[in-house]
C-alpha cells in the first residue's frame, strides 16, 4: 500500500513515516516509479513504533525493542532504566522543595554537586554493563545497590566486582534453556524481584516463625524438589548450571566478599541469610545439598 493509506491506518503523518524510514526502523519496498510500497508488516511495525514513541521511548530504545530477540525483556530493561531516572528527578524535586523552604543556597549547591558527581552503585553497574548482563545483575541485587560509594574500601570492592564480572567465563547454555530463561525473565521486573528479596528478608528475621507459618507449603515444595518431575525440568538444569558456575568461577571467593564490602545493607542481609539457612537445614536436613557451594 502507498503512504497515504498507511497514514490513514496508523494515524501518523507522512513526515513521521519518512523519518522512521530514514532511521531504518522500517524498510518499505521502492517501486520502479519511485513510490514506496508498504507491506502489512511495515504497517504493523509503524503502529508499534507509534505506541512506543507515545510512551516516551527514544529511537535507539525502539530499535532495541523491535530488533531484539525478546521484546518483553527489552521493554522491562528500558522501564528499569527509566525508573532510575525518575528517582534522580525525585531527588532534584526534593532539593527544589528545600530551596523553597530555605534560603540556604550554599547547602543546596553542595547537595546538587553530590547528586551530580555520585551515582548509585546500581547506576554505575548499568553504565559499565549496559546489556542484559548488567540489568539482570542489578535486578537480583538491586535492593542493596541504592547506596553510593563513599569510601576507598567501597571503591576498591566495586572495581574488583567489575573486573570479576567482565572477565568471568559465561557458561554455555542450550537453545531450549536460553528460551526458558528469556521467557521467565521477561515476566520479571524490578518491583517483583526486589519484592521477592524483601519477602526473604522478612522471613530470615525470624526463620522459626516463618517455617511454622508456612510448614505445609514448604514441605510440599521440598517434596517437589525431590521428584523426578523437577529433575527433568528446565529449572533443575539451570539450577545445576548456576551452582557449577558459582563453584568454579570465583563467585564465592571474589564476588560475594566484595559485595559485602561494597554494600552495608547486603552484608547485613548476607549474615542473616547464612544463619537462617543453617536453621532451615537443621529443620529439613534433606535440603542441605540444594545450594552446596563448596
Amino acid at each position: 500500500m502507498l503512504i497515504n493509506e498507511v497514514c490513514k491506518i496508523t494515524g501518523l503523518t507522512k513526515k513521521a513515516i519518512e523519518y522512521y524510514g530514514e532511521k531504518g526502523l522500517i524498510t518499505p519496498r521502492i517501486e520502479e516509479n519511485g513510490y514506496r510500497h508498504f507491506s502489512s508488516e511495515d504497517v504493523a511495525r509503524l503502529k508499534e513504533i507509534s505506541v512506543l514513541r507515545k510512551l516516551g521511548l527514544s529511537i535507539p530504545e525502539i530499535r532495541s525493542v523491535l530488533d531484539g530477540d525478546n521484546k518483553r525483556a527489552s521493554l522491562a530493561k528500558i522501564k528499569y532504566q527509566k525508573d532510575l531516572k525518575l528517582q534522580q528527578y525525585k531527588e532534584k524535586q526534593d532539593l527544589l522543595n528545600q530551596l523553597i523552604e530555605s534560603e540556604n543556597i550554599e547547602e543546596i549547591i553542595e547537595q546538587l554537586e553530590v547528586l551530580g558527581k555520585q551515582q548509585t552503585i546500581k547506576e554505575k553497574l548499568l553504565d559499565v554493563f549496559p546489556g542484559y548482563y548488567g540489568y539482570f545483575l542489578v535486578l537480583h541485587f538491586g535492593r542493596f545497590l541504592n547506596e553510593k560509594i563513599l569510601s576507598e574500601e567501597q571503591e576498591n570492592a566495586y572495581n574488583k566486582i567489575v573486573e570479576f564480572l567482565d572477565s568471568v567465563k559465561t557458561f554455555d547454555i542450550s537453545p531450549e534453556l536460553k528460551e526458558f530463561l528469556e521467557n521467565a525473565v521477561s515476566f520479571m521486573d524490578d518491583e517483583l524481584m526486589e519484592g521477592t528479596i524483601a519477602e526473604v528478608s522478612m522471613a530470615i528475621e525470624d526463620v522459626d516463625d516463618y517455617i511454622e507459618k508456612n510448614k505445609d507449603v514448604l514441605e510440599q515444595y521440598i517434596n517437589y524438589r525431590s521428584s523426578e518431575e523437577y529433575k527433568q525440568s528446565p529449572a533443575y538444569k539451570i539450577q545445576n548450571l548456576l551452582l557449577e558456575f558459582q563453584r568454579t568461577s570465583g563467585y564465592y571467593d571474589i564476588f560475594i566478599p566484595n559485595m559485602r564490602k561494597l554494600s552495608l545493607s547486603y552484608d547485613e542481609y548476607f549474615q542473616k541469610l547464612q544463619e537462617a539457612n543453617k536453621r532451615f537445614m537443621q529443620r529439613y536436613p534433606e535440603t542441605s545439598t540444594w545450594y552446596d557451594n563448596k
